[in-house]
């Protein structure tokens, strides 16, 4: 298998990464993302899990190895961030940003041994089985130490809008956790 790559935005996140066990870590604000990609991997990549969508999606088909597989669970570089999100003008460069998505040729995905996978955690609402599944497996990987957890930042409630600046920040390590209760 590849080696486990991982990629933050700002070089404060560089040591949470290495922790959480990357073998490599590619800090995006200081170094070419594909560029650091290739050296670390220059065969491809077994899995490349994608977030970010229009910015990155072609590139991380590109790198992937025969047998490779992208998964696709989100797009943030198309959608509006911010105050900005109420501009209508972001709505339309988000459209022109969905027309702009690449488009992946069947019969290259056949010769090429690659496969997309994409998913959507909201929609798995009523999925109570499965995700039941999987939540006892991703537990027992961390029982096991199989698998490392990231900080977690618990916030109440009242401190909601905070917690969505940090988010859109940039600058959170971890996972933050809202409180109702």
């Amino acid at each position: 298998l590849s080696p486990v790559v991982g990629v933050v935005g700002s070089s404060s996140k560089v040591e949470e990464a290495r922790a959480l066990g990357c073998d490599c870590v590619i800090d995006k604000s200081s170094e070419n993302l594909w560029d650091a990609a290739e050296t670390a991997s220059p065969t491809g990549y077994s899995a490349i899990m994608d977030a970010n969508g229009v910015s990155t999606l072609q590139q991380s088909y590109d790198h992937l190895a025969p047998t490779g597989r992208l998964v696709v669970f989100g797009f943030h570089s198309n959608l509006p961030m911010g105050k900005a999100a109420l501009d209508p003008l972001q709505w339309i460069r988000m459209a022109k940003k969905a027309a702009a998505m690449p488009k992946f040729d069947a019969m290259d995905l056949c010769t090429s041994n690659k496969s997309i996978l994409g998913f959507n955690l909201s929609f798995f609402a009523d999925e109570t089985e499965v995700v039941s599944t999987l939540f006892d497996q991703v537990c027992r990987w961390i029982d096991e130490e199989r698998l490392k957890v990231p900080r977690v930042v618990e916030m109440d409630m009242e401190r909601i809008t905070e917690a969505h600046e940090l988010i859109q920040s940039g600058t959170s390590v971890g996972k933050i956790v809202v409180k109702t209760k």
